[in-house]
């Protein structure tokens, strides 16, 4: 009889681990994601390649990548050796194939490419950048050498969770006859995409590249207003995330029916080190499900004054030599945040400053 009593308890015991197991997996699942802005690389930092390898560009940003279930950004040049230069452009970037290898293992699980550079060397210079990435495992999204490529998602799966990744660029500046092989940001194609995978994936994140920078904060305002009808519609159509990116630029963050819009994350890394912002934010969001739990601000230098090349760095995680040089950095940091505590507080989104970090908390703000 106390036989069969301790297989019951044993039983009953076994059955609560089990519930306890399946709940793990249910909807309260924590997804983190991080973007940071354009990688334009060309041959101007060949040589700093060849010389300390493509890795270097990363070395004070990898960890935040790393630290991101998602790790998404846009490479704003091809990734090849081959192609014949595009005549009609002042500025042209092509990357050499160590910078593949150097992205994943700086943490990036996802790319767009439908950026306003991949085009420079043509075709062959694009489909060499897609396998390039992919050899790697990294994603690429935006482009491809077939329309049906360029326009499909990229599917990531983080704990048992889809994640659909989808990319566009929009730019009058951009070679129409291209577009085939990178993917237009039409209004009725991108909502109609997002629709289409919103019932299979669990988190939608759309990038959306809207190609020339303005010259002053009013022109920029009125292109984050044109960005907006886009985004907005992203998200009523399905979409988690958009990411709405524009060269050179630097925006805030808007909550719309409490979803994240960023607008503007400016350059990451660029080509020829002369930078509009030398200061910008990693935004690293959390949702829970498919909904936003949080958004951790991290105020980010990209241009590392110990190195003559750009070289992004996390404010709080650079070690200073001076006491000096700590106070200032610390200065720096405070600075960032409250600069970008404004461009979101003019899109109606309340950013906590906590430290060295910023923080936008779930609360949907009044349209």
């Amino acid at each position: 009889m106390k036989t069969i009593i301790y297989v019951l308890i044993f039983f009953f015991l076994f059955l609560q681990s089990s519930v306890i197991l399946d709940t793990s997996g249910s909807d309260a699942v924590e997804i983190t994601v991080v973007a940071v802005g354009d990688i334009t690389i060309g041959s101007n930092l060949t040589p700093t390649i060849e010389k300390h390898g493509a890795d270097v560009f990363f070395e004070g940003t990898s960890s935040i990548i790393q630290s991101a279930d998602v790790a998404t950004a846009p490479l704003n040049t091809s990734i090849s050796e081959r192609g014949e230069p595009d005549a009609k452009r002042e500025l042209r970037f092509r990357a050499v194939p160590d910078l593949a290898r150097a992205m994943a293992n700086a943490g990036f699980d996802v790319v767009s490419i439908a950026t306003p550079h991949i085009m420079d060397f043509g075709v062959q210079a694009l489909e060499d950048t897609v396998t390039h990435l992919e050899w790697y495992n990294v994603k690429p999204i935006g482009a491809g050498i077939t329309p049906t490529a360029a326009n499909s998602p990229a599917w990531l799966e983080v704990n048992s969770k889809k994640i659909a990744v989808l990319a566009y660029l929009r730019g009058n500046e951009f070679n129409m006859a291209a577009l085939d092989v990178v993917a237009s940001a039409a209004y009725s194609q991108m909502t109609r995409a997002v629709r289409d995978v919103d019932d299979a994936a669990d988190l939608v994140i759309v990038w959306l590249h809207w190609g020339k920078s303005e010259a002053n904060t009013d022109a920029q305002q009125s292109t984050i207003g044109r960005q907006r009808i886009f985004a907005q519609a992203l998200i009523d159509d399905g979409a988690d995330l958009v990411l709405c990116q524009q060269m050179h630029t630097y925006g805030g963050i808007e909550l719309y029916n409490g979803k994240p819009i960023i607008y503007g994350l400016a350059d990451f890394i660029y080509d020829t080190y002369s930078l509009q912002y030398a200061r910008t934010i990693i935004p690293k969001v959390t949702f829970v499900g498919d909904t936003l739990k949080s958004i951790e601000l991290i105020p980010t230098l990209v241009d590392n004054p110990s190195v003559s090349f750009p070289q992004p760095m996390v404010m709080k995680e650079y070690e200073p030599i001076k006491d000096t040089e700590k106070r200032k950095l610390e200065d720096t940091a405070l600075e960032t945040l409250k600069d970008y505590q404004q461009r979101c507080a003019a899109l109606k989104t309340e950013l906590i400053i906590e430290g060295e970090r910023g923080w936008i908390n779930s609360v949907n703000t009044p349209q």
